[in-house]
């Protein structure tokens, strides 16, 4: 009887240790768990913030800045292009229409410094292998204005493009003038005297 009466005391303590062992389990990976909650919602709202998108770019507005590195070395800004119509292009060597108004983009750039207008072409390669694919086209086609190298593609974000190319123009106070989406006849008159008539103002 003695040994059944242990047996049975036994079993009626057995739920209140397993209890209090759970309880006990509980209160120490309560922090755990709410410590791993925090960073997964800290790193969560920081990609979201990361991702978000830039504002859309309205005619008038501020043209965001950048800074690239040059073809052939050193860098250019935005900044430093002041009291000068900047003709933004970003392009990419594998995109066919980019080939098509290259060699046009050319005559209107050596018209416009031939009249000696505050005016200036970057023209953004958005090209992931570097700089030896943009210096083989550079060279194929004999283009002299500034050749910027964004290999990440960051101007992509910075200025909401679709696809390229993609040309923005920015008056002597920075203001963004026009986007442009696609490929152009740049020498044509219509254009040359738009951009006469920017320089002007």
């Amino acid at each position: 009887m003695r040994k059944a009466d242990g047996m049975d005391a036994s079993k009626s303590s057995n739920p209140d240790q397993r209890k209090a062992k759970r309880l006990a389990v509980s209160f120490i990976l309560a922090p755990v768990l709410l410590t791993l909650l925090w960073a997964v919602g800290e790193r969560l709202t920081t990609e979201r913030v990361e991702e978000a998108p830039a504002p859309n770019l309205e005619i008038g507005s501020q043209a965001p800045r950048f800074e690239y590195p040059l073809l052939g070395g050193g860098s250019v800004s935005l900044a430093s292009q002041k009291n000068r119509v900047v003709l933004i292009n970003v392009w990419a060597t594998w995109c066919v229409p980019c080939l098509d108004e290259m060699p046009d983009l050319q005559r209107l750039y050596a018209r416009m410094k031939k009249d000696g207008a505050p005016f200036e072409i970057l023209a953004v390669s958005i090209d992931a292998l570097g700089a030896d694919a943009v210096r083989k086209f550079v060279d194929r086609f004999g283009l002299t204005f500034p050749i910027l190298l964004d290999p990440r593609g960051s101007i992509k974000k910075l200025y909401r493009t679709t696809g390229v190319p993609e040309t923005f123009i920015v008056d002597r106070q920075g203001r963004l003038l026009q986007k442009i989406i696609g490929a152009r006849k740049w020498d044509a008159p219509a254009i040359v005297e738009y951009l006469k008539q920017a320089v002007r103002s």
